[in-house]
This record gives structure tokens, C-alpha cells and sequence, in this order.
């Protein structure tokens, strides 16, 4: 696979330990409650380069509390995160600027600000320098097709067109991990086809994502898992509903 590019960063697989593990994020042992419910059970799970996982399950079972711990937003009950071998709590700079978020829900962005003015502004968080923030916001437009629309304001948007902006603003900075929240919400298969494209740059420089849905016709993801009763298991072969995965499918 090709190096991530980018110069700026600390997402390059020559930096940290990477060459060591071909491991980018490990989660072992992540237990969650929410007041008494036991939502995250001894969670295990490994990002692995090129790997689009997704971790599947209805409604209320714990897929974003899995999502935003495995992103450094909540802080597990017990268990240990670590990118690169590294615990995120050791050096979490490092770790937020290798990481995207797509959270679900019209979030993460500012309404009355333009297409533009949201870029840059995501720009400006990531450090980027003059000259690197043009060319990001360039191939940002480009990649989600918003040239028409960067000089609109974002509550004048679709849904449709916003979920386009958040992908731009998530895929700015070129991260290494990115974490996927209900993705294709609001998108036309236009725009789903967007996606595709930019998780397939992604992989081809050694990234990976974590994409969780309660939909289980998610073609996009490459290693399914389902989430029931605060774990995980494998899904083998394919399943109509989370509900209605049988036992034989499933491997713990």
C-alpha cells in the first residue's frame, strides 16, 4: 500500500510503530454503562490497514458509545485504546490528528457559514499551512463535488449536499483513521459513490475505518461484525436482520 501524504501530520505509516504492528487501533477489554445498563461488554476489536470494519446492530444496542470510545469522545469504564501500540490517553494530540469523525445526525458543522468558510475553518483546526490548506480545500471540493456549492451557506444546503461538506471536512486533513456514524444517511447513490471513493484512497494509503450502521446491507464495509447484548460477533456469510442472524452465523 502507498504512504499516507501527509507532510504536516503524524498520520504517515514511517512515523511511530506501524512497521512493528500492522495493527493502527486496538481495543481490548472496553466495558461501558450508561446508569446500571451494561452497554459495552469486554469489547475487543481491531482497525487493521486497508480494513473497512463495520460493526452493525439495532437501534439503542451501543454502536455509537462503541464508535465514539474507539475515537478517544468517551472514555470507557475499563478497558485500554491504543494507536499504534500507543495508549490514547498518552498522547492524545497525536491520536486526534490521525482521526476523522462522521458523527450521525445534521452535526459538525457551522449553518451560517458558507461551504468555504467551513473547510477552511476545519483547516484552520488541523494546522494546515497556507499552501496546504488551498490544495486540501481544492481536492476537497473536487472529491465530494462541491464546486458549485462553496460559496453557499450551509443551512441553504440538502441534507443531502451537508453530508457531502461533513465527508469534505472529515477527509480534509487526510486522516488515518476514520470513524463513520450512520454514513449514508440523507445521500443519494451519487453520493454514496463518493464515499466509496474517498474510503478507497484511504485504504490505498494505509488508513482504515470503523463504520457502524444498523443497516446490514452495507456494501462499502469489508469486515462485518454485529453488536448484540454489549458484544461483538463476527457475522459469517450474509443476514437479513440483527434480529434474525441465527446462531450458526456467527462466530464469537
Amino acid at each position: 500500500m502507498a504512504a499516507l501524504h501527509d507532510p504536516e501530520g503524524p498520520g504517515s505509516p514511517e512515523s511511530g510503530a506501524a512497521g512493528r504492528d500492522d495493527v493502527l487501533l486496538r481495543a481490548e477489554g472496553v466495558t461501558k454503562r450508561w446508569n446500571a445498563e451494561l452497554v459495552l461488554d469486554d469489547i475487543a476489536l481491531e482497525l487493521r490497514p486497508g480494513v473497512i470494519t463495520g460493526v452493525i446492530g439495532e437501534n439503542g444496542v451501543g454502536k455509537t458509545t462503541l464508535l465514539r470510545s474507539a475515537c478517544g469522545v468517551i472514555v470507557p469504564d475499563a478497558g485500554t485504546i491504543r494507536f499504534r501500540g500507543v495508549d490514547i490517553e498518552r498522547d492524545r494530540t497525536r491520536f486526534q490528528r490521525a482521526v476523522g469523525l462522521l458523527s450521525a445526525g445534521d452535526r459538525g458543522l457551522y449553518a451560517r457559514l458558507t461551504v468555504n468558510q467551513n473547510l477552511d475553518f476545519c483547516a484552520g483546526l488541523a494546522g494546515m499551512s497556507r499552501r496546504r490548506r488551498r490544495e486540501r480545500m481544492d481536492a476537497a471540493r473536487a472529491e465530494f463535488d462541491l464546486p458549485a456549492l462553496a460559496e453557499r451557506r450551509v443551512d441553504r444546503l440538502s441534507m443531502g449536499q451537508r453530508q457531502r461538506v461533513r465527508m469534505a471536512c472529515m477527509f480534509l486533513h487526510e486522516p488515518l483513521l476514520v470513524f463513520l456514524d450512520e454514513p449514508r444517511t440523507s445521500l443519494d447513490e451519487a453520493g454514496v459513490a463518493l464515499l466509496g471513493d474517498a474510503l478507497k484512497r484511504l485504504a490505498d494509503r494505509g488508513g482504515a475505518a470503523l463504520w457502524v450502521s444498523h443497516e446490514t446491507d452495507e456494501p462499502l464495509v469489508d469486515d462485518p461484525w454485529l453488536l448484540r447484548d454489549g458484544r461483538l460477533h463476527r457475522i459469517e456469510g450474509d443476514d437479513p436482520a440483527p434480529d434474525q442472524v441465527p446462531s450458526g452465523a456467527l462466530a464469537s
